[in-house]
């Protein structure tokens, strides 16, 4: 009983105390919460907002619907470079040694130079064959599916089907039109189960999509100020030993234009 007491309380102050400034994921919406008032999309039709997403802001910014497509295409690449790369890696390993158990070499740190040169070329081999793969499949889903939404001005799980039933038929129509209506198929079921996921978190979390994405981008504009700041504050500081003999032959000599050295 003390226990569950317990953990009631220590769940209850990490909610209260969790960075809902971020993602607001337990406290309910606000009017105020968004940038621009609701009058300001009164007029705006749905080619009016997908325009506004394929144009640079006022300081040559990119959306930040764009932002998170190519969030969401490098995402893409990395975790598919990481299990290809992984999974041919171990193919290699197991392949070398089963192929290898009579091969003699010289020492056994050539043995193991030949093992890690081996599995380090089938690494980069696998990280390339589904990198780009995942990478560009993960980018085409994300930007119809976020186009869609950003022209309906709402998300639903129609625009994951739509997307994920576009983006399979592209990504088999090299391979002809049994391929597309294959891989349509299943993009649309893959994209209906993930819709569901995703709408599901989402109405138990009461966030919106939107939220996310005005999120991840103050995540990226707080870590761009940070840089700023850090890069001004190098500048302005005199740690390196080079910088310093250059002042101290400067007060010692003077400065000189280029006109007057030798």
């Amino acid at each position: 009983m003390i226990w569950s007491l317990n953990r009631k309380l220590i769940f209850g102050t990490a909610v209260r105390l969790s960075p809902s400034f971020l993602i607001p994921i337990f406290s309910t919406r606000n009017e105020n919460d968004s940038v621009s008032s609701q009058t300001d999309f009164i007029h705006k039709t749905g080619w009016d907002r997908v325009r506004d997403m394929y144009s640079k802001d006022e300081f040559g910014e990119v959306s930040v619907e764009l932002h998170n497509v190519a969030q969401a295409t490098m995402c893409g690449f990395f975790v598919g470079a990481c299990l290809g790369g992984f999974a041919k890696s171990r193919d290699a390993y197991l392949h070398f040694i089963e192929n290898n158990q009579a091969t003699i070499f010289n020492s056994t740190i050539q043995a193991k130079k030949k093992l890690q040169d081996y599995v380090t070329v089938a690494f980069a081999r696998g990280a390339y064959h589904w990198g780009w793969r995942l990478g560009i499949f993960t980018g085409m889903f994300s930007i119809i599916s976020t186009t869609v939404s950003v022209y309906r001005d709402q998300s639903s799980l129609g625009d994951y089907v739509a997307a994920g039933t576009i983006t399979g038929a592209i990504y088999k129509a090299n391979l002809g039109p049994a391929a597309m209506v294959v891989g349509a198929f299943l993009g649309g079921v893959l994209s209906i189960i993930g819709g569901i996921l995703i709408l599901s978190i989402l109405k138990l979390t009461g966030v919106s999509m939107e939220d996310i994405r005005k999120s991840f981008y103050k995540i990226k504009e707080a870590r761009y100020d940070q840089y700023k700041q850090s890069v001004e504050k190098a500048a302005t500081e005199k740690h390196d030993s080079l910088t310093l003999h250059h002042d101290v032959i400067v007060e010692e000599k003077g400065v000189k234009k280029i006109e007057e050295l030798p």
